[in-house]
């Protein structure tokens, strides 16, 4: 990826955070054509944006007024934020320009992408990244929003999947667990240490209740058990698609025979393995109830926080036949509508560059979304959360990129739900199958 041009003029910089966006505005055209030119953000008009965010409470509100802060430094106009509950943000962008003006950028759970460009919600921003700017994006940033050629926006981080564990409770076991990718086990080999830890803990403590593994089920969608199946067949197989190409099948996809063997596993790892528990609080982990936990950067915080005296430790998740992570989080999108273009269009460059991007991924302790700024972030230059950027970078794929992919989500989680109950698995997906391809094929 290319180094930011933020870093480039500095002079530049002091001078507008001296101007209102109007006088900034104003001096910018009376530059030399050069000059004007090396500034990435030529053209702002420093005018008000509306923001159509996701609700996350202080903690958002405080990253946003980060957010606030740098863009202002660089000319930019006041935001404005219209916030909904993360449950209500689809429908919330998909209903934005009814009824009068709607805000002028959205910011959207990133596998949607897709399906606001189908219905023509959204404006590409290709023109607002170089070559070297979309090289240095991590593979799912720049694939989760790039269709028909065009670029449609950043995300906000990165994300990566691992299993968490204490060191200590391994090191009890006599046991050595892979460290790297390419060490990475498959799930048979998982299996025989997820069961000796388990029956060796619950004697131990004289606690029944103690689980192997807290899966990351029941609360994400897609995004961990979506790699059940994906992995049980070859890249490119329709088990690993999930989906048609053309988005609108996910019949001998999704109840493919080899996806079907990573959807049994899903209810095998709970009953006839029963090294996983049906409950679906994370904070089984945080509460030392479970000896491994797949998931994401965001949860350091919070384990170091429930577990001082953990020696934590990452290994790559397990796999059935072929290695894939799900990752990706929100992206930044240009309302189609907007009055604004151009400082929307801007600030949307803005936030997919170094400077924009670092107050957000620091905000949720995630990694970047550009290769070259993991530089300056040494908590994932080193174990253990090094293997998230490894996973990024070699195994990571968006969830399946497809014109509603939330109605795609939202039946998902109800399989799952009935796998994990103890349902037919063939019947449950050849069922599940039928209605996912009912809703796909409102946007044929």
């Amino acid at each position: 990826m290319t180094r930011s041009a933020l870093h480039a003029e500095p002079n530049r910089r002091d001078l507008l955070k001296g101007l209102s966006a109007g006088v900034a505005a104003a001096a910018l055209g009376g530059l030399s054509p050069a000059f004007a030119q090396s500034n990435p953000y030529a053209g702002l008009k420093g005018e008000p944006l509306e923001l159509l965010i996701w609700d996350g409470g202080a903690f958002v509100d405080n990253m946003m007024a980060s957010v606030q802060a740098k863009w202002s430094a660089v000319g930019g106009g006041t935001l404005k934020f219209r916030k909904v509950p993360f449950g209500d943000l689809d429908r919330a962008v998909r209903s934005a320009n009814q009824g009068g003006a709607g805000p002028d950028v959205f910011l959207a759970n990133a596998p949607n992408v897709i399906t606001y460009k189908k219905l023509g919600l959204i404006e590409p921003v290709t023109d607002m990244f170089s070559k070297e700017d979309l090289e240095d994006f991590f593979p799912t940033v720049r694939l989760g929003s790039e269709i028909d050629g065009e670029f449609y926006g950043p995300s906000t981080n990165e994300n990566g999947q691992a299993l968490y564990y204490d060191r200590q409770l391994t090191d009890r076991y006599g046991i050595k667990l892979p460290e790297t990718l390419a060490d990475a086990w498959t799930w048979d080999e998982w299996l025989r240490v997820f069961k000796e830890i388990q029956a060796g803990e619950r004697k131990r403590r004289g606690n029944e209740q103690f689980f192997a593994l807290y899966p990351n089920m029941g609360n994400t969608g897609l995004f961990f058990s979506g790699i059940f199946p994906r992995s049980a067949g070859g890249k490119g197989s329709n088990a690993w698609k999930m989906v048609s190409d053309d988005g609108l099948k996910s019949s001998g996809y999704l109840n493919s025979a080899e996806a079907l063997q990573g959807l049994q596993l899903i209810q095998d790892i709970h009953h006839k393995h029963a090294i996983a528990p049906v409950s679906t609080q994370k904070d089984m982990f945080y509460n030392d109830q479970v000896a491994f936990f797949c998931g994401v950067p965001l949860y350091l915080a919070p384990i170091k926080k429930a577990r001082p005296d953990i020696d934590l430790a990452t290994a790559p998740v397990p796999f059935i036949k072929t290695p894939i992570i799900h990752t990706g989080s929100f992206a930044w999108l240009v309302n189609r509508q907007t009055a604004k273009m151009g400082d929307a269009k801007l600030f949307v460059k803005f936030m997919g560059s170094p400077e924009g991007n670092d107050v957000v991924a620091r905000g949720w302790t995630s990694p970047p979304i550009r290769k070259s700024m993991v530089a300056d972030r040494p908590e994932f230059k080193t174990k253990p959360m090094a293997l998230f950027i490894d996973s990024i970078t070699e195994w990571s794929v968006p969830r399946p990129k497809v014109p509603g992919f939330s109605e795609l989500d939202t039946m998902w989680s109800r399989l799952e739900a009935d796998i994990v109950s103890g349902g037919d698995v063939k019947a449950l997906a050849d069922d599940a199958a039928r209605r996912i391809d009912a809703q796909l094929r409102r946007y044929a």
